[in-house]
């Protein structure tokens, strides 16, 4: 008896969808309930279909693939298998795979291809994949996650990032990692989606958002946030308003 996969393809490039299709429709188990260019459109087709096979491609004009998958992740009831369908970088690619999601790394290979649907196959009759489990996985303190900026997706552990700061003159977030280097967010970015990168992204003012795992203590009289050497010189200063948010999360870390 034939396996049957259900299959959604989501990339802004109508070519690579062709292409991509065109090379499916040679495996029989392969049914392709839906391709989608937006995102938005995306993510009410993937909901709506739970598939068994995502091809997503990771960055878009206005999101990128992983944020796709954080803002379905609560709708999905099956095991949805998910293959990033990117021309990204070795390196970056790495970090998904690690994830338990698969990749396809275009240009690809027939037999990359072959070899992706084998699996698919194989895990649904056998050892199905926990889309809860593969986003944990994503998301959690030993993997990266993915940070959009005006120049490109980086791919950061939540090790690698020191706190966020507001630019009013620019009106966007900027990143500032421990290296000390600084990125510009998307003006799309807003407060709470740095919050939900990570649980130890905590607000300790309506301007700055700090990686809590380098707090070392906060002064009582002046609330100076108080950090590990070698930050321990920055000034970094909570609000009345946020200081007890702050110490209920200490509670919880």
């Amino acid at each position: 008896m034939t396996t049957n996969i259900t299959t959604i393809i989501v990339d802004d490039e109508p070519n690579s969808i062709r292409n991509l299709a065109d090379d499916l429709a040679v495996y029989p188990e392969i049914n392709i309930l839906d391709t989608q260019t937006s995102p938005q459109k995306a993510k009410k087709s993937i909901i709506q279909y739970q598939p068994d096979l995502l091809f997503l491609d990771i960055e878009f004009p206005t999101t990128n693939g992983i944020d796709l998958l954080q803002e379905i992740r609560p709708y999905m009831y099956n095991n949805m298998h998910v293959v990033f369908y990117t021309a990204f970088d070795k390196y970056m690619i790495d970090a998904l795979r690690a994830s338990a999601f698969d990749y396809l790394l275009k240009p690809y290979q027939s037999e990359e291809l072959l070899q992706i649907v084998e699996r698919v196959k194989h895990e649904k009759g056998n050892n199905p994949i926990n889309f809860e489990q593969a986003m944990h996985q994503l998301l959690n303190k030993d993997c990266k996650f993915a940070v959009q900026t005006v120049n490109n997706l980086l791919l950061l552990r939540d090790s690698e990032i020191l706190y966020f700061q507001y630019s009013n003159e620019n009106r966007c977030w900027n990143m500032i990692l421990t290296n000390m280097k600084q990125h510009r967010l998307r003006l799309s970015t807003k407060a709470r989606d740095i919050l939900n990168l990570h649980s130890s992204f905590i607000r300790i003012n309506t301007d700055c958002i700090l990686n809590i795992d380098y707090l070392s203590s906060i002064e009582n009289s002046t609330l100076r946030c108080i950090l590990y050497a070698p930050f321990n010189d920055l000034e970094l200063i909570a609000s009345r308003r946020h200081y007890s948010k702050i110490k209920e999360a200490l509670k919880l870390l």
